[in-house]
């Protein structure tokens, strides 16, 4: 099976081709791997979409872009969403 394409990337988070009508979201990071006893950093799947600005809306609602281990109250958290929108603006700009 060939390896599907990757859309869009945004530091942490892609936009994956899952077939001829859906999209995956995807975010690069660290997991416990029970097996092996330690934690990995590895790609998670996070959700399907129909398309891309769907997908980038679903970024957007599910917070993906935001590192929550730094958000220590209201503000800081403001400040996260703002930037993660102005990085999700200028991902759409690199698209077009």
């Amino acid at each position: 099976m060939a390896e599907k394409q990757v859309i869009l990337t945004i530091e942490n988070v892609r936009i994956k081709e899952y077939d001829n009508m859906n999209v995956t979201v995807e975010r690069y990071e660290e997991v416990y791997n029970q097996k092996e006893k330690k934690t990995e950093n590895k790609w998670r799947f996070k959700g399907y979409s129909k398309g891309i600005l769907s997908a980038l809306l679903f970024i957007q609602r599910n917070e993906l872009l935001i590192d929550k281990n730094t958000v220590s109250d209201l503000k800081a958290h403001l400040k996260q969403v703002k930037d993660s929108n102005n990085r999700l603006i200028e991902s759409v700009g690199e698209l077009e």
